[in-house]
Order: C-alpha cells, then structure tokens, then sequence
C-alpha cells in the first residue's frame, strides 16, 4: 500500500479562568495549517470568544473565510450546534476545514463539559470500577456508544 495524503487534527481544552475553558482544533496536511479557537463559558454552556488561523491554505480566496468565525460567538453547546456551525461557517461563503475543526472543538468541550460541571473529578481520574463509572455516566450519555446503552447489562 502506498500511502497518498495523511491529515491530522489535534483538540486540547485548557482551562481560561475558573469560569471559562479554551478549546484549541488544529488541523495539519501537505496543504493546509488551520487553527479554531473557542472560549466557552461553563455555566452558560456558551462560546463566548472565537478566533481562526489560516498559516497554510491552497487558495488565497480561503483567507476571506476567516470572519465567519466570529459568527458562532454566542451559539450554546447543545443539540442541533452541527447544522449551527454549518451555517455560519460552511456553504459556499465558508469553509468546510473550519466547519470540521469547530465541531471537533465542540464535541471535545461537551465531553469535559459533562466531566467539569456534572460528574466531577471521577471523570478525570477514574478512583471507582469501570461498571461503577458507566453507571454514574448512563444518565448523562444513554445510548451515545455501547458502554452507556440502554437495557446493556
């Protein structure tokens, strides 16, 4: 097998304040170095800042996608955010790369989310057994994967 293109993307979350979270999506390719970064407020739930970096793009054009970022300024994480992000930062106006970083941004920040403001520390550190945490979590993430399935025993 020859191997013809290979991406990559990176999610981190930091922590901004007590208040607030920063998620930073990078994507990497032979013709693309694009960074998203999102500021969340935790009690809200919303993106209270928005920023875009384009150091590498194929065509000078992809530069002027570059404020559509600041339209997802105030979009609540919750149901429905995908077609949201699409909108405001896809179609034909937008960019599809930055559409893909900002969801993965967003899926990334809803998983700490649940771990900072509703499970708390077991969801980072793991002290209790593996069925004890699944049974913790089920409420919060019924029917998202396997592990949290409904009727699973």
């Amino acid at each position: 097998m020859t191997e013809i293109y290979e991406r990559n993307i990176n999610v981190a979350v930091a922590w901004k304040n007590e208040h607030e979270i920063i998620t930073r999506a990078s994507m990497l390719d032979l013709n693309h170095h694009i960074r998203v970064e999102l500021t969340i407020d935790l009690q809200n739930e919303i993106i209270t800042d928005a920023q875009a970096q384009m150091t590498k793009v194929p065509y000078g054009l992809c530069q002027f996608t570059l404020a559509n970022i600041k339209k997802i300024i105030g979009m609540k994480i919750e149901r429905g955010i995908q077609k949201e992000l699409i909108d405001a930062l896809g179609h034909s106006d937008g960019c599809t790369h930055m559409v893909d970083l900002a969801m993965e941004a967003i899926r990334l920040n809803a998983n700490v989310m649940i771990g900072l403001t509703k499970v708390g520390d077991e969801w980072f550190n793991r002290t209790i057994s593996e069925e004890a945490q699944i049974e913790l979590v089920k409420p919060l993430l019924k029917n998202s994967c396997l592990p949290f399935k409904e009727n699973n025993n």
